[in-house]
């Protein structure tokens, strides 16, 4: 009995002293968790167990501005988007703003902007652009974005459009010319080929830009996340390091809008 009585006065003196925090778990951070896929370089990509890339950078950036700790949720890209949809995730990077994602999620304030762009076979010589397309099949991974940009400027239907699930499918049937090119972000592509060695090529310029935020969903706990990351995300883009972290992996910065760019306003559409 006297053993219990010192072990009580021992455990309420701990607690007075603030001391008993559950074997230190309530000084652990609260937890962002982030859906993402293992093979997105150079947005996403493991590394020895560890996930590096752009948008790996950003959110490690963003977290400990809010002071928060990333729980990262690997998947494909289509399981990804399941995540953030069920709730599973609380946000996924590398993710365009649009008015049709806008009617299911929130979106903070853009990190970066995102062109897209198509690569063709190293071999082909008869693609030189979009104004090339007419009649020819384009791939896209399933559930992007790229796809509908594709779209916007095709406007007479010229294109056949393909998806897929998975990039190292397109990547096959791009090069043994199963499809005559795919479409994807301009940065994704010269990252992808450049990576990995691919016999592709990227051909055209950027075409519809688009600004790339974190989703997430419209409930009480998304909206306090988001206006945390907002704030986080003009703090980082004040003291130069979006730019920083742009230029680590582009040798450019694309945390500001291109839109002025000659490059990207001179897109010729499908030839009719």
């Amino acid at each position: 009995m006297r053993l219990l009585t010192l072990a009580l006065l021992a455990c309420s003196i701990l607690t007075l002293n603030g001391c008993d925090k559950s074997s230190g778990q309530a000084d652990d951070p609260p937890v962002l968790r982030v859906g993402t896929s293992p093979d997105g370089y150079p947005h996403y990509f493991i590394e020895n167990g560890i996930a590096k890339g752009f948008s790996v950078d950003i959110l490690n950036a963003v977290a400990d501005k809010i002071h928060y700790k990333i729980q990262w949720v690997t998947s494909d890209w289509v399981g990804v988007l399941g995540s953030l949809e069920t709730g599973k995730v609380d946000t996924v990077g590398n993710f365009a703003d649009t008015p049709e994602r806008r009617q299911k999620y929130d979106f903070s304030v853009p990190y970066y902007y995102s062109a897209a762009q198509l690569a063709v076979s190293k071999n082909n010589q008869s693609i030189h652009g979009l104004e090339d397309m007419k009649g020819r099949t384009v791939a896209a991974d399933l559930g992007s974005n790229y796809a509908k940009v594709l779209k916007e400027f095709d406007p007479q239907n010229q294109i056949n459009l393909v998806t897929f699930e998975g990039q190292d499918v397109i990547f096959n049937a791009v090069a043994q010319g199963k499809v005559d090119a795919y479409v994807s972000g301009q940065v994704i592509l010269l990252g992808q080929i450049k990576h990995k060695h691919l016999p592709l090529k990227v051909v055209g310029v950027p075409f519809g830009v688009k600004q790339v935020a974190l989703p997430f969903k419209k409930n009480a706990r998304g909206e306090d996340l988001r206006k945390k990351v907002n704030l986080a995300l003009e703090q980082l883009r004040a003291d130069g390091t979006l730019k920083k972290i742009s230029e680590k992996w582009f040798d450019t910065d694309l945390s500001i809008n291109p839109t002025a760019t000659p490059s990207t306003q001179t897109v010729t559409p499908v030839k009719g």
